[in-house]
């Protein structure tokens, strides 16, 4: 899967771990392979960024000291969202 088409995918699967976790307020400032990213979640502020290159869909993401009792959590969300969404292009399926 070419960068920018994976990268869509993983823009979506963020979106949707946002609204998994409550967030709201999701901020992106990027290009087609790219973002920094922001949103609010039970008061604290997460950032972060995603990328897609040939080779992989990277995502980081900054947790405030505070909401580190959710880091384990919120690695698998992210993990097991952006894996379905690259994955359903295998499975012929399209966001």
């Amino acid at each position: 899967m070419a960068p920018a088409a994976a990268f869509a995918r993983v823009k979506t699967a963020l979106a949707k771990t946002v609204v998994d976790f409550q967030g709201r307020d999701l901020v992106t400032e990027g290009n087609d392979t790219s973002t920094a990213f922001s949103f609010t979640s039970l008061a604290f502020t997460i950032k972060g960024k995603a990328e897609a290159t040939d080779e992989a869909a990277i995502v980081e993401v900054d947790l405030p000291f505070a909401a580190m009792m959710f880091k384990d959590k919120a690695e698998r969300a992210i993990t097991k969202n952006v894996t379905r969404a690259l994955a359903a292009e295998s499975a012929g399926e399209t966001s």
